[in-house]
């Protein structure tokens, strides 16, 4: 086969609720010059079994028997994709069928950037709006605050292979893995984001015990980039930021409100991206049924 233009690198374990509307939502996409580099990482619920359901050629799916997590599946699929494009997806999001189409657009006129994302509505298991995730657009917008962290939702992702072939993630990381591949690199990187949304980024349970992995391993990228008087300001700041900020979600854990209060950090959505959104949902759910 013809190498494609954008290789799609997803994990999944134990995603047998989730992943055939995933993988639908790729299938659906205007843009047809892609393959999925599926790793099926040592799934124990039949998820193996749903991902060869789907029988088109551009699939390649890699059944993992030991689990390893993401870091390291991502990396896996990152060395075995012939794209020129990496697109990043998750096994429990759906991504709106222009999505490939408008950030191969943007990349190939704009070689400067390495990496480009965009806007996401927030939903929970039936399709409920919860939000929108924070975003900025520019490069420039986008590490206004690398002491706290980078608004770039990680399953909108779409960059180039050479890029995430030379910025590998950090395989020893369990959770926020992307935020410190993007403090690690915005440096020397480009970065930017498309407006408008084109993926339903799945949320369900907050879990305090996942956000304080995430930020004790950014809080050590920080202490690790220390190499001149701005370095150190900003471990400096964010250690302490993100210290309160855990603080404060363990207190919100025993009042029962982490999600509640997690939720106020997302922006809103209006009733132009909640029409667009129930559309995209009403054809996932209508698919599944059919099939």
């Amino acid at each position: 086969m013809p190498e494609p233009l954008v290789s799609v690198a997803m994990s999944v374990h134990d995603g047998a609720g989730t992943v055939a509307a995933a993988i639908r939502s790729i299938l659906w996409q205007t843009f047809p010059d892609w393959e999925l580099i599926l790793v099926n990482d040592a799934s124990t619920d039949g998820t193996s079994g749903i991902c060869r359901r789907f029988q088109d050629p551009r699939i390649r799916i890699i059944d993992e028997i030991e689990q390893r997590g993401l870091a390291v599946r991502l990396n896996q699929a990152v060395h075995s994709a012939r794209g020129k494009y990496i697109a990043r997806m998750d096994a429990d999001d759906i991504a709106y069928p222009e999505r490939f189409a408008r950030q191969v657009d943007y990349l190939e006129s704009h070689p400067i950037i390495d990496l480009v994302g965009h806007g996401a509505v927030l939903f929970k298991r039936k399709g409920e709006v919860v939000g929108l995730y924070p975003r900025a657009i520019s490069h420039e917008d986008i590490c206004r605050r690398p002491w706290w962290g980078f608004p770039l939702a990680h399953p909108t992702w779409m960059g180039k292979r050479s890029w995430f072939m030379h910025e590998r993630y950090d395989e020893r990381l369990v959770k926020g893995q992307d935020q410190e591949l993007l403090l690690r690199t915005y440096r020397k990187s480009r970065f930017a984001a498309l407006p408008e949304c084109l993926l339903g980024y799945r949320i369900e349970n907050i879990s305090v015990r996942k956000t304080a992995r995430g930020r004790v391993a950014y809080c050590r990228r920080l202490l690790a980039d220390i190499d001149d008087l701005t370095s150190l300001g900003h471990a400096v700041r964010g250690i302490g930021i993100h210290g309160i900020a855990l603080a404060r979600d363990f207190v919100f854990d025993l009042a029962g409100t982490v999600g509640e209060n997690s939720r106020r950090s997302f922006l809103s959505a209006d009733q132009s991206v909640r029409a667009e959104w129930d559309a995209i949902w009403r054809r996932s759910v209508s698919e599944q049924t059919c099939s």
